[in-house]
């Protein structure tokens, strides 16, 4: 991985554990824990978007997609490409 991607992975970590706070300490643990159980950090969810998305539907169930649209408005315009999109995308998914 690259320094560029390795930094968008770092900002996106950062971001996605600000949106998890939002909604309290409990659920960021409870989302730390599972991503802990995959070997993960929240800077390692950008390129394991998939792990994240499983994550969210256990902590959040049906309304998962309230974080992941918080998620989304924060990360707009972070990256000009088509990555960011692509990653939305996966942690979108039903």
């Amino acid at each position: 991985m690259g320094d560029s991607e390795k930094l968008i992975g770092n900002a996106v970590g950062v971001i996605i554990e600000k949106i998890l706070m939002e909604f309290g300490v409990s659920n960021h643990s409870k989302i730390a824990e599972i991503l802990g159980s995959h070997h993960m950090t929240f800077s390692d969810c950008y390129r394991k978007p998939g792990v994240l998305n499983f994550a969210l539907k256990e902590v959040f169930d049906g309304k998962y997609l309230v974080p992941v649209e918080k998620i989304k408005n924060e990360l707009t315009g972070l990256e000009e490409d088509n990555k960011i999109d692509a990653f939305i995308e996966l942690i979108s998914e039903e």
